[in-house]
């Protein structure tokens, strides 16, 4: 009974506390769910990856963001992920990294429009991956979503692209054209009674995995479950290190608890687990991680609910110069997305003063300024339910004022 009573306490605090925390909306903006680029028709295979006999698609969906980064003149990068949600059925996307004009609707006025400008298109022509991919035999070599599940990036000193992704999970080096710089990088095994040097992270669409096909019966030599790899990608201010953050726990870690990895960037090589992050529910993930300062980072953690379903969807700061015993870094919720004041109604879906963020996925987070926040999701194109059970998913962008300032460090924000 006591045991009930504590967790009863601990629940209730927890809720209180995310209602005292006021953020703010003070900026929006909207990209309609079906917004599309230049490309080849796409949407053609299923989930198992069988062809159907059209697509389903003209040419390029732009939509799936799942990373956010400064561009140049006021403008952002964003990174959509592998398109249609499994290695299988995305083998006509074309992985690449978006320019977007934000113009969002302010208290002051403002068109709340997103302007979809130039992209990047990531390719290998160099021969650089050392397994096979869609477009093997083509001279460019474009990378498909069945080739890498992109969902992280940061921008190096050197201007390079740095990618997470999640079928190895792998980090990736492209220079500002999008070619693959090196071989993509394998996550090491830090776990108990491993070498990490020979033994390393795999998820089960890892292609080593896939190469070495397991009899029926026999254990797979994944130790991550699938789409758990790098959705959190930061740099620390200065860009000498790149902290990597996984999705999933590794098999032997405690269930909740997610490897923050150590890279060094002029190594090019792990260092080790900087901390954990401990979620607040096994069955919820993590979206992004974005720089504050060199130990603080914020971190988007959320449920897997949509629209009515979705409950729990926040932004926390963690410290990575402050863990416990295990490991785990210290974190201090932030921001409470299902509940935001719009006192001056800029979001179309705010109702009574309320504005909330009940998207299943929310993948993008970055620091404007000490006050300022900007969040956004990944729409799961063409998924619905986040504003209607029948209205497909757009891509929203959302500008929070914080009630308590973040300690930024130099370089960190526009």
């Amino acid at each position: 009974m006591k045991k009930i009573l504590i967790a009863f306490g601990v629940l209730a605090t927890t809720a209180a506390i995310a209602q005292s925390i006021k953020t703010e909306l003070i900026g929006f903006s909207l990209l309609p769910a079906d917004t599309f680029a230049t490309g080849p028709a796409s949407g053609q295979f299923g989930g198992n990856g069988l062809k159907a006999a059209e697509p389903r698609f003209p040419s390029q969906p732009v939509q799936g963001f799942s990373g956010i980064q400064f561009a140049a003149n006021g403008n952002y990068w964003v990174l959509p992920d592998n398109g249609f949600g499994a290695k299988y059925n995305s083998a006509d996307f074309l992985l690449r990294l978006y320019n977007l004009t934000l113009s969002p609707k302010t208290s002051s006025g403002g068109t709340g429009t997103v302007a979809v400008n130039n992209f990047i298109q990531l390719r290998d022509p160099d021969k650089k991956i050392p397994f096979a991919i869609v477009n093997e035999n083509t001279p460019e070599r474009l990378l498909t979503g069945s080739d890498f599940d992109v969902e992280s990036f940061v921008v190096a000193q050197d201007g390079t692209i740095w990618i997470g992704d999640e079928f190895g999970p792998f980090l990736i080096n492209v220079d500002t054209t999008g070619k693959v710089l090196s071989a993509p990088i394998p996550t090491p095994d830090y776990g108990a009674g491993k070498d990490p040097s020979k033994d390393f992270v795999r998820s089960p669409n890892n292609p080593s995995v896939l190469a070495a096909s397991p009899n029926p019966g026999q254990a797979s030599s994944a130790n991550l479950n699938a789409s758990r790899g790098y959705e959190g990608l930061a740099h620390n201010p200065n860009k000498t290190k790149f902290y990597a953050l996984l999705e999933g726990t590794v098999l032997g870690d405690t269930a909740g608890l997610l490897r923050i990895h150590e890279f060094d960037v002029t190594s090019k090589k792990y260092v080790g687990i900087a901390a954990y992050y401990k979620l607040e529910d096994t069955a919820n993930a993590i979206g992004d991680m974005a720089v504050i300062n060199d130990n603080e980072y914020l971190v988007i953690e959320r449920d897997g609910g949509s629209g009515a379903m979705a409950k729990f969807k926040r932004v926390y700061k963690i410290d990575l110069s402050k863990k416990d015993s295990s490991g785990v870094a210290q974190k201090e919720l932030v921001a409470d997305l299902m509940n935001i004041s719009d006192a001056n109604k800029l979001a179309p879906s705010t109702q009574n003063g309320v504005f909330t963020f009940p998207f299943v996925t929310i993948e993008n987070v970055i620091v404007l300024d000490k006050n300022t926040i900007l969040v956004a999701n990944d729409n799961n194109y063409d998924g619905k339910g986040g504003r209607g059970a029948d209205i497909k998913d757009p891509n929203e962008f959302i500008w929070l004022k914080l009630e308590k300032p973040l300690n930024i460090a130099t370089g960190v924000g526009r």
